[in-house]
């Protein structure tokens, strides 16, 4: 659920990425659920369920859907699919309405195009990751061996230098990527169980479509997972890592840039309405709150691992309101590291610090 207040314009960029958004958007969600469809409609006339003429038919019929008012039919049935489903198969022969979706559930079309949405997002972070590990090297490379005074507990400790600072910086961003590479791996599976979680009952063909699917939409198969969501709770514990990698970034800079410490200078600072004198480290501050506010997200990410049975309503979609909105102030965050790294002109200090 995006936050139509920061989103509104009034705080620019801060606290929201419209290119992550508009992954978990209608059209593209939409487009996803499509794909699903398609690769389900392959593999109903691979294994003979349906003739390749109905599922020709069946295949148009999803390329050519114009997307009907699916909103209408999540009112009514809490999730879009049997509204999708319906609008696929107008107009059809009944044989040929049943080369779309037999076998499926909304369920199977919903997990599965939210892990293909998931595997975007997280290719995108992927590539601002290895940016911002870039432009932390650049400051190395300018900066490195300036002095600049260690602070623990908030007090001067002892002297040290700009790349002992940066290292901190950059080591947990490399150790996320390397945890990004099992997080995909584990996570890039398709969702087919079946009305109850059993793939191969009532409809042994199911089981036998399962594969096929994932082949096609390039994803892996497991056992089913409808209501284990150990794998969507591993995506945002990820997102909390990285957001509080940069929070703490974000952190280590509002306090360098304090007037009286002076460790580090910024081209562009905020200004103040009634102290124009300040230049306030706006992004720095930002990544702080997003840090904190994708930490409190999971909490109530994790309470989607509690279904009831075989599956649940509630627990379902409190996902749909937490997982987009993580996954935005994490590329909003992202957006904003860059952006400050980019703005730093100087760290440290020319000056000798005595021990």
């Amino acid at each position: 659920m995006t936050n139509a207040f920061t989103t509104s314009g009034l705080f620019g960029d801060l606290f929201c990425d419209t290119s992550t958004a508009a992954h978990f958007g209608a059209t593209a969600f939409t487009r996803r659920m499509l794909a699903f469809e398609t690769a389900w409609t392959n593999a109903l006339a691979a294994c003979n369920v349906v003739s390749q003429t109905n599922a020709d038919i069946a295949l148009t019929a999803i390329t050519d859907f114009s997307g009907a008012d699916l909103g209408i039919g999540g009112n009514r049935d809490g999730l879009p699919v049997p509204a999708m489903v319906s609008a696929l198969r107008e107009g059809l022969s009944e044989e040929a309405a049943k080369a779309i979706h037999t076998g499926a559930t909304s369920q199977d079309v919903i997990d599965t195009a939210t892990v293909m949405t998931c595997v975007a997002v997280l290719d995108a972070f992927e590539k601002r990751i290895k940016r911002l590990i870039t432009a932390i090297d650049q400051l190395r490379d300018s900066f490195g061996d300036r002095p600049l005074m260690a602070r623990t507990r908030m007090q001067a400790a002892l002297p040290m230098t700009v790349e002992a600072r940066l290292i901190t910086w950059r080591r947990p961003l490399t150790a996320h990527l390397a945890r990004l590479k099992d997080l995909r791996t584990a996570m890039a599976q398709v969702q087919i169980g079946g009305p109850i979680g059993l793939r191969d009952n009532p409809q042994d063909h199911v089981a036998r479509c399962a594969p096929l699917v994932a082949k096609e939409l390039g994803l892996s198969l497991s056992d089913v997972w409808q209501t284990d969501r150990s794998g969507i709770c591993d995506i945002g514990h990820w997102m909390v890592l990285v957001t509080g990698t940069l929070g703490k970034i974000g952190q280590d800079v509002t306090l360098m840039a304090q007037q009286g410490i002076d460790e580090i200078s910024l081209s562009r600072g905020g200004t103040s309405s009634a102290m124009p004198h300040k230049q306030n480290p706006v992004r720095a501050e930002a990544l702080v709150t997003l840090a904190r506010f994708v930490g409190g997200q999971q909490a109530v990410l994790t309470q989607g691992m509690i279904h009831e049975q075989e599956r649940s309503g509630s627990a379902w979609a409190l996902e749909w309101m937490t997982l987009p909105v993580m996954a935005e102030a994490t590329g909003a965050a992202l957006n904003n590291t860059e952006k400050l790294m980019n703005a730093i002109t100087s760290i440290g200090t020319t000056k000798s610090l005595g021990r």
